[in-house]
């Protein structure tokens, strides 16, 4: 299910009108990222996204999240409707150099 604007309204709380990245407000020109990429089957689901700047969101490309981001992502969206999705949390288990295949098995599983 892709993002609702209630679920963007959401997302906009939970992370104070900051984008994910750089921290700085991100008001109407935020655009939505999808931590694992949709280019390597990550879904179009509030479990997957956060808000960012264009430019942070371009910066950030086709690469998976680092353990930071995972951090944060998992605070904010604690007890959060929006959710976490699986693979996720696969990723945030994942032992290093593992990390793909880690996302790959989880995607595949879900």
């Amino acid at each position: 299910m892709p993002v609702s604007p209630d679920d963007a309204t959401l997302m906009d709380v939970l992370q104070g009108g900051r984008c994910f990245y750089c921290g700085e407000a991100v008001g109407a020109k935020a655009t939505f990222d999808h931590l694992i990429p949709q280019a390597y089957g990550g879904v179009d689901e509030p479990s997957n996204v956060v808000l960012a700047h264009r430019r942070c969101n371009q910066r950030k490309g086709d690469r998976l999240p680092d353990a930071e981001d995972l951090d944060r992502f998992f605070a904010e969206r604690r007890g959060s409707r929006l959710g976490i999705w699986p693979p996720l949390r696969a990723l945030r288990d994942a032992e290093d150099g593992q990390e793909w295949i880690a996302v790959a098995r989880a995607i595949a599983a879900t």
